[in-house]
């Protein structure tokens, strides 16, 4: 009888692109992006697909102020405040925005899913805060059970829209057999294999203790990639109906013409009648269509849709132009990134 050997992750990884480094899989479309850019005859051809947002929304957008033009029915109650405020004054401000915990935190400016936590006390909200240095998003935590990432755009003159992507999220869980430790589970799921450290530091109490057959556990309740939330094609979802709903979400957003809305729903029913719903993050022409990252999605069909999506910025900031909107400069560009990457981390 063959035994079945087992590849290690670090390994078997290469042989599925949703756990390849964002910028090796990316090296392909640098060049469509070249290209895109001499036809354009700018550098940053893609800046104009977003007016409303800092470089069409590619880095650097304030994530608070985009979700503060969306009605408030869409959205969870929030503030941001820098990460050296007192404690006290966290607590007066959530108070005022009729929030407790659990709670989310994130740096307000950023993008992937860095730095985003669950806080569920005050403790965990100092020991969050401690080497912080910029300002945070607070949000209150929506626990609904339903988190969708949809990719909605529009057309400035044309008007034309759509939907072009959803994805589902399957959070990083295990369940117990009442054979083999919490240590165990965890090391025989692969897409926790990355953060060994860090379940163990957050489950440190659990670590070592059998768990009861059919008890399950969810390990990370933010629904990142690279936080071992599996990603799955949900584009079946798309219909006119669903379409219609984001129409109305977009309404208000002047100056938002292209990205993913991150949310969570209560139930699919609620979705498609444009209730119960809860915008997290609305994300500008960094998005990805995430759906892509389903583990059975072929690698040359990811391309293709990430090269319709290229071609979808192109064409809403071409409209954009004809507006009057124009591109950020190559100096704008590298100016910003110098800052972000060099002074901030001075």
């Amino acid at each position: 009888m063959s035994r079945k050997i087992k590849i290690p992750f670090i390994i078997s990884k290469w042989f599925h692109f949703e756990f390849w480094p964002f910028w090796f899989f990316y090296i392909p479309m640098f060049f469509y992006g070249i290209y895109l850019a001499i036809k354009a005859r700018a550098f940053a051809y893609f800046t104009p697909a977003n007016p409303a947002m800092r470089f069409g929304g590619a880095f650097g957008m304030d994530k608070m102020n985009i979700l503060s033009n969306i009605d408030k029915q869409y959205i969870p109650k929030g503030f941001v405040a820098h990460s050296e405020i007192e404690l006290s004054d966290v607590k007066q401000l959530m108070l005022d925005h009729d929030m407790d915990f659990p709670i989310v935190c994130k740096p307000n400016v950023g993008e992937r899913g860095v730095g985003v936590e669950k806080i569920d006390s005050e403790f965990d909200l100092l020991s969050f805060m401690e080497d912080k240095d910029e300002d945070i998003l607070f949000q209150e935590f929506i626990d609904f059970p339903i988190e969708l990432g949809i990719f909605y755009h529009r057309f400035p003159i044309s008007k034309k829209d759509g939907i072009t992507s959803i994805v589902r999220k399957e959070f990083l869980t295990i369940t117990g057999n009442g054979k083999l430790k919490f240590s165990e589970l965890v090391k025989t799921n692969i897409r926790a294999t990355s953060r060994i450290s860090y379940l163990k530091n957050k489950y440190k109490s659990k670590w070592n203790q059998i768990i009861p057959s059919g008890i399950s556990y969810k390990l990370e309740p933010i629904g990142n990639h690279n936080r071992g939330t599996k990603f799955l094609d949900g584009n079946d979802l798309i219909n006119e109906k669903l379409v219609s709903v984001f129409r109305e979400i977009s309404k208000p957003l002047d100056g938002y013409y292209y990205g993913r809305f991150d949310m969570k729903v209560n139930s699919l029913e609620d979705l498609y009648e444009g209730k119960n719903i809860k915008i997290i993050e609305l994300n500008g022409t960094n998005s990805e269509p995430a759906h892509i990252y389903d583990p059975d999605f072929p690698l040359l069909k990811a391309y293709k849709v990430i090269i319709q999506h290229m071609r979808l910025v192109y064409e809403i900031s071409l409209e954009n132009r004809k507006l009057g909107v124009k591109p950020n400069t190559f100096k704008d560009i590298m100016g910003a990134l110098y800052k972000r990457t060099f002074i901030k981390k001075a």
